[in-house]
């Protein structure tokens, strides 16, 4: 694919959704990490699919994204702390409602 295109798409997409939403709130947490592959033996690619493969593993999944780059940012910090995850059963809960979001959005013409 062309990357004007996956860029086209991918505002698209983004612009299809809000930050106070629970996908804006993970989208929020991929804006505010870098993957830095030679430390992680990822791809971010490979870690998008990773979570959506297993959604039950956010908790090891959030965690894994931002030890891939071994600079913790106050922005990741903040992201992290958007997605609640103090209570047993609430990651669950958000992909949950995430994946219901993600159906439940109009992304004709994408």
């Amino acid at each position: 694919m062309e990357k004007k295109q996956l860029l086209a798409q991918t505002m698209a997409f983004l612009m299809c959704t809000t930050p106070e939403t629970t996908l804006g709130k993970l989208l929020n947490f991929c804006l505010a990490t870098k993957v830095v592959a030679e430390n992680s033996g990822k791809t971010p690619l490979e870690f998008a699919n990773e979570l959506l493969d297993h959604p039950e593993r956010l908790v090891n999944w959030l965690s894994d994204v931002i030890d891939s780059d071994d600079d913790y940012s106050i922005e990741e910090m903040l992201a992290v702390n958007e997605i609640p995850l103090h209570k047993a059963g609430q990651s669950q809960q958000f992909m949950e409602k995430l994946l219901a979001e993600l159906d439940s959005l109009d992304t004709q013409g994408l």
